[in-house]
């Protein structure tokens, strides 16, 4: 019996849409977090988000223990599949497939064990005895003498594989705590805010506060602003509803039409940038669909 509180929270900020999507699943003995920032000015990014998370439960719902074992390939499928899943919703909704795009961050958390992944700068902080242990670096390219924000060199949807970073395992402690936020709840976020705003025993009351602290504190106008934290080792009190979905089998190939859509090239600073870029390849994608299918449904002791 695992023993954690968890809550989750978003605000729109000053954007007319909110593009965050957050997530909480749970199942015996395990636990999975997951935050979604669309991209903004690329349709359909609250498209992505949306599909981003549903995706990633439903293949935590169906994955077996040995599977979740075998946590970072679990993640490293499961994001890709989801991937994938993004096409196909932007085909149904007559949404350019390389439009719908969104950073993610997930955290999976299985006997005791935790394990993150993440593509673009939504992050994750690990903050034990008030100390930040451990925070994802984020996935942006740099360019010298460039002011502002750095453009994303990763993400889950458009043309580019996600290439998701995920950590290795690390064994939890009592009074651990993770923050899961999108770019607009980071980005003026200290450690402390969580002590003097959030309730370890009833985390779901105080992010509102937090969040509109957050938000406060950001350049107008603010971002979409989304998290979700889990404090291990500690009781729930109260019986915050998670996020849960009921949603036909995503398990299914991409329309036809997919493969005659043309290529997006790539921009010429992530080349040079980004050792390795793999183009989404559509003659590929029944390949990559059928693996992660075969990881969603072997039993086992097939693994």
């Amino acid at each position: 019996m695992m023993n954690y509180s968890v809550g989750q929270q978003s605000h729109q900020g000053g954007r007319d849409y909110n593009e965050d999507s957050t997530a909480i699943f749970e199942r015996d003995g395990a636990l999975l977090c997951v935050v979604a920032d669309g991209l903004g000015g690329h349709e359909g990014g609250e498209v992505a988000s949306q599909c981003f998370v549903e995706t990633m439960g439903d293949s935590f719902k169906k994955a077996t223990p040995a599977q979740l074992e075998k946590a970072q390939s679990f993640l490293t499928l499961s994001i890709n599949f989801a991937h994938h899943s993004i096409h196909r919703r932007a085909v149904s909704m007559g949404l350019p497939v390389e439009s719908p795009k969104t950073t993610c961050v997930v955290l999976l958390v299985y006997k005791g064990i935790a394990h993150w992944a993440h593509s673009g700068d939504s992050r994750l902080y690990l903050i034990r005895k008030r100390q930040t242990r451990f925070v994802t670096e984020d996935h942006v390219s740099h360019k010298q003498g460039r002011k502002g924000n750095a453009p994303i060199n990763r993400c889950v949807g458009g043309l580019e594989a996600p290439r998701p970073e995920v950590s290795d395992p690390r064994k939890l402690r009592d009074g651990d705590v993770f923050f899961l936020a999108t770019d607009g709840a980071w980005a003026n976020f200290n450690p402390n805010d969580l002590t003097d705003y959030v309730d370890p025993e009833h985390p779901s009351l105080g992010l509102d506060s937090l969040l509109q602290t957050l938000e406060n504190r950001n350049k107008a106008p603010s971002d979409n602003l989304s998290v979700v934290v889990l404090f291990w080792g500690v009781k729930q009190l109260d019986n915050a509803a998670m996020n849960d979905f009921d949603e036909p089998d995503t398990v299914q190939l991409l329309d036809q039409s997919i493969k005659d859509s043309k290529k997006q090239e790539i921009h010429e600073d992530a080349r040079r940038e980004v050792e390795a870029q793999k183009r989404f390849d559509m003659s590929d994608l029944n390949d990559a669909i059928n693996e992660i299918e075969s990881f969603i449904l072997e039993l086992d002791d097939q693994l």
